[in-house]
Protein backbone atom coordinates (compact mmCIF):
# COMPACT_ATOMS: atom_id res chain seq x y z
CA UNK A 1 0.00 0.00 0.00
CA UNK A 2 1.21 3.84 -0.95
CA UNK A 3 1.96 5.89 2.18
CA UNK A 4 -0.70 8.14 2.87
CA UNK A 5 -0.29 11.89 3.04
CA UNK A 6 0.18 13.17 6.01
CA UNK A 7 -3.06 14.26 8.07
CA UNK A 8 -1.74 17.47 8.94
CA UNK A 9 -1.23 18.87 4.60
CA UNK A 10 -4.44 16.82 3.77
CA UNK A 11 -6.42 20.12 4.11
CA UNK A 12 -3.51 21.89 2.05
CA UNK A 13 -4.10 20.87 -1.08
CA UNK A 14 -4.73 23.05 -3.99
CA UNK A 15 -6.36 21.34 -7.11
CA UNK A 16 -6.75 24.63 -9.19
CA UNK A 17 -3.45 25.29 -10.76
CA UNK A 18 -1.89 24.98 -13.82
CA UNK A 19 0.95 22.30 -12.31
CA UNK A 20 -1.43 19.68 -10.86
CA UNK A 21 -1.79 19.29 -7.42
CA UNK A 22 -0.20 22.00 -4.95
CA UNK A 23 0.40 21.71 -1.44
CA UNK A 24 -0.04 25.07 0.44
CA UNK A 25 0.73 24.39 4.16
CA UNK A 26 2.34 27.21 6.20
CA UNK A 27 5.55 24.74 6.85
CA UNK A 28 5.57 23.39 3.27
CA UNK A 29 4.71 24.25 0.05
CA UNK A 30 5.13 21.51 -2.72
CA UNK A 31 4.35 21.81 -6.35
CA UNK A 32 3.63 19.27 -8.93
CA UNK A 33 2.61 16.80 -5.46
CA UNK A 34 1.44 12.90 -6.62
CA UNK A 35 1.18 10.21 -4.82
CA UNK A 36 4.70 9.05 -6.14
CA UNK A 37 6.54 11.43 -3.80
CA UNK A 38 4.49 10.89 -0.97
CA UNK A 39 6.91 9.73 1.69
CA UNK A 40 9.34 12.58 0.22
CA UNK A 41 6.71 15.36 1.36
CA UNK A 42 5.85 13.50 4.30
CA UNK A 43 9.66 13.72 5.29
CA UNK A 44 9.89 16.76 4.42
CA UNK A 45 6.79 18.21 6.54
CA UNK A 46 8.02 16.01 9.46
CA UNK A 47 11.31 17.38 9.80
CA UNK A 48 10.74 21.27 9.45
CA UNK A 49 7.63 20.27 11.93
CA UNK A 50 10.78 19.10 14.29
CA UNK A 51 12.64 21.95 13.49
CA UNK A 52 9.99 24.64 14.51
CA UNK A 53 9.21 22.98 17.27
CA UNK A 54 13.21 23.03 18.91
CA UNK A 55 13.23 26.78 17.48
CA UNK A 56 10.27 27.69 19.02
CA UNK A 57 10.97 25.92 22.75
CA UNK A 58 14.33 28.06 22.57
CA UNK A 59 12.59 31.00 21.79
CA UNK A 60 14.88 31.36 18.40
CA UNK A 61 11.78 33.18 16.89
CA UNK A 62 13.53 34.26 13.64
CA UNK A 63 14.37 31.13 12.92
CA UNK A 64 10.71 29.53 13.87
CA UNK A 65 9.06 32.26 11.33
CA UNK A 66 11.83 31.54 8.37
CA UNK A 67 10.14 28.29 8.65
CA UNK A 68 7.24 28.86 7.46
CA UNK A 69 6.56 29.87 4.01
CA UNK A 70 6.49 33.44 3.66
CA UNK A 71 2.55 33.85 2.89
CA UNK A 72 1.91 32.43 6.27
CA UNK A 73 4.46 34.51 8.24
CA UNK A 74 2.39 37.21 9.23
CA UNK A 75 -0.16 35.26 10.56
CA UNK A 76 2.62 32.96 12.64
CA UNK A 77 3.90 36.11 13.81
CA UNK A 78 0.89 37.66 15.28
CA UNK A 79 0.07 34.02 16.81
CA UNK A 80 3.57 34.90 19.24
CA UNK A 81 3.30 38.58 19.49
CA UNK A 82 1.77 37.70 22.54
CA UNK A 83 4.53 35.27 23.99
CA UNK A 84 7.38 38.50 22.92
CA UNK A 85 8.81 40.56 25.25
CA UNK A 86 9.08 43.91 24.09
CA UNK A 87 12.70 43.96 22.38
CA UNK A 88 11.96 40.93 20.54
CA UNK A 89 8.72 42.38 19.30
CA UNK A 90 9.51 45.38 17.32
CA UNK A 91 13.53 43.80 16.30
CA UNK A 92 11.36 40.63 14.83
CA UNK A 93 8.53 42.67 13.47
CA UNK A 94 11.39 45.02 11.52
CA UNK A 95 12.61 41.74 10.33
CA UNK A 96 9.42 40.50 9.26
CA UNK A 97 8.87 43.80 7.38
CA UNK A 98 11.84 43.60 5.19
CA UNK A 99 10.78 40.20 4.38
CA UNK A 100 7.42 40.84 3.33
CA UNK A 101 6.96 41.42 -0.64
CA UNK A 102 2.77 42.98 -0.74
CA UNK A 103 2.37 44.39 2.78
CA UNK A 104 -0.53 46.43 0.85
CA UNK A 105 -2.79 43.30 0.80
CA UNK A 106 -2.78 43.29 5.06
CA UNK A 107 -2.58 47.16 5.61
CA UNK A 108 -5.04 47.45 8.35
CA UNK A 109 -2.62 44.44 10.46
CA UNK A 110 0.39 46.11 9.52
CA UNK A 111 -0.76 49.14 11.38
CA UNK A 112 -2.42 47.74 14.37
CA UNK A 113 1.37 45.95 14.96
CA UNK A 114 3.45 49.17 14.14
CA UNK A 115 0.94 50.83 16.86
CA UNK A 116 0.69 48.24 19.20
CA UNK A 117 1.11 49.93 22.66
CA UNK A 118 4.34 47.99 24.10
CA UNK A 119 7.47 50.18 25.05
CA UNK A 120 10.94 50.10 23.43
CA UNK A 121 9.54 51.07 20.11
CA UNK A 122 12.72 52.77 19.34
CA UNK A 123 14.11 49.41 18.55
CA UNK A 124 12.31 48.96 15.16
CA UNK A 125 14.99 51.53 14.21
CA UNK A 126 18.54 52.31 13.98
CA UNK A 127 20.62 54.99 15.94
CA UNK A 128 21.09 56.54 12.32
CA UNK A 129 17.13 56.04 11.26
CA UNK A 130 16.13 57.68 14.74
CA UNK A 131 18.19 60.37 14.10
CA UNK A 132 16.98 61.04 10.28
CA UNK A 133 13.27 60.87 12.15
CA UNK A 134 14.05 63.38 14.87
CA UNK A 135 15.50 65.88 12.46
CA UNK A 136 12.44 65.93 9.83
CA UNK A 137 10.10 68.70 10.46
CA UNK A 138 6.79 68.74 12.77
CA UNK A 139 4.73 68.94 9.84
CA UNK A 140 4.54 69.12 5.92
CA UNK A 141 6.97 66.76 5.28
CA UNK A 142 6.95 65.40 1.84
CA UNK A 143 6.40 62.15 1.00
CA UNK A 144 6.47 60.18 -2.41
CA UNK A 145 4.73 56.38 -2.98
CA UNK A 146 5.51 54.98 -6.36
CA UNK A 147 2.94 51.75 -7.19
CA UNK A 148 1.81 49.43 -10.24
CA UNK A 149 -1.97 49.72 -10.17
CA UNK A 150 -4.43 51.33 -8.11
CA UNK A 151 -5.33 48.20 -6.06
CA UNK A 152 -1.67 49.50 -4.65
CA UNK A 153 -2.23 53.05 -4.26
CA UNK A 154 -3.01 53.26 -0.39
CA UNK A 155 -0.44 51.61 0.92
CA UNK A 156 1.74 52.29 4.35
CA UNK A 157 5.11 52.28 3.00
CA UNK A 158 5.93 55.67 1.53
CA UNK A 159 9.29 57.29 1.14
CA UNK A 160 11.25 61.09 1.38
CA UNK A 161 13.15 60.03 -1.90
CA UNK A 162 10.89 60.97 -5.30
CA UNK A 163 13.84 58.65 -7.16
CA UNK A 164 12.95 55.57 -5.31
CA UNK A 165 9.16 56.23 -5.73
CA UNK A 166 9.66 56.20 -8.92
CA UNK A 167 11.86 52.90 -9.35
CA UNK A 168 8.77 51.53 -7.34
CA UNK A 169 6.41 52.24 -9.79
CA UNK A 170 8.26 50.94 -12.60
CA UNK A 171 9.10 47.88 -11.14
CA UNK A 172 6.15 45.99 -12.75
CA UNK A 173 6.25 47.76 -15.94
CA UNK A 174 2.55 48.43 -16.15
CA UNK A 175 0.81 50.88 -17.93
CA UNK A 176 -1.25 51.98 -14.88
CA UNK A 177 1.91 52.82 -12.98
CA UNK A 178 1.96 56.36 -11.24
CA UNK A 179 4.09 58.00 -7.95
CA UNK A 180 1.37 60.13 -5.77
CA UNK A 181 2.93 63.25 -3.69
CA UNK A 182 1.68 63.89 -0.62
CA UNK A 183 2.13 65.52 2.85
CA UNK A 184 2.16 64.09 6.55
CA UNK A 185 3.16 65.20 9.83
CA UNK A 186 6.36 63.81 11.75
CA UNK A 187 4.17 62.73 14.98
CA UNK A 188 2.09 60.56 12.46
CA UNK A 189 5.14 58.90 11.10
CA UNK A 190 5.74 54.89 12.32
CA UNK A 191 8.85 54.07 11.32
CA UNK A 192 11.59 55.61 9.26
CA UNK A 193 13.36 52.93 7.76
CA UNK A 194 16.60 53.11 5.52
CA UNK A 195 18.10 49.81 6.34
CA UNK A 196 17.47 49.73 1.83
CA UNK A 197 18.64 52.75 1.34
CA UNK A 198 14.92 53.61 0.46
CA UNK A 199 14.26 56.51 2.83
CA UNK A 200 10.97 54.84 4.10
CA UNK A 201 8.63 56.12 5.53
CA UNK A 202 5.97 53.76 7.17
CA UNK A 203 2.48 55.53 7.86
CA UNK A 204 -0.92 55.28 8.04
CA UNK A 205 -2.17 56.20 4.50
CA UNK A 206 -4.82 57.90 6.08
CA UNK A 207 -2.22 60.25 7.68
CA UNK A 208 -0.94 61.03 4.56
CA UNK A 209 -2.43 64.71 2.64
CA UNK A 210 -2.44 63.50 -1.38
CA UNK A 211 -1.87 66.19 -3.19
CA UNK A 212 -1.42 64.65 -6.39
CA UNK A 213 -0.72 61.14 -8.27
CA UNK A 214 0.46 61.25 -11.72
CA UNK A 215 1.35 58.43 -14.35
CA UNK A 216 5.02 58.00 -15.45
CA UNK A 217 5.96 56.91 -18.94
CA UNK A 218 7.52 52.85 -18.94
CA UNK A 219 10.51 52.43 -21.57
CA UNK A 220 11.33 48.87 -22.59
Amino acid sequence: MPEELHEDLKLYIDKDTNLGDFIKHPLLFWASYDESVTELVNDSYKSKLKEADIAKKANKWENWLMLHERPYRLDAFMSIAAELDKKNYWELLLWLWIDTEFPTVNKDIWIQLFTRKLPNKRKVMNGKERRVLARLPDRDINVFRGYGDEEHADGISWTLSYEKAEEFAKRWGSEDAKIAEGMCKKEDILAFLNGRNEEEIIIDPDKVRVLRSQGILITN
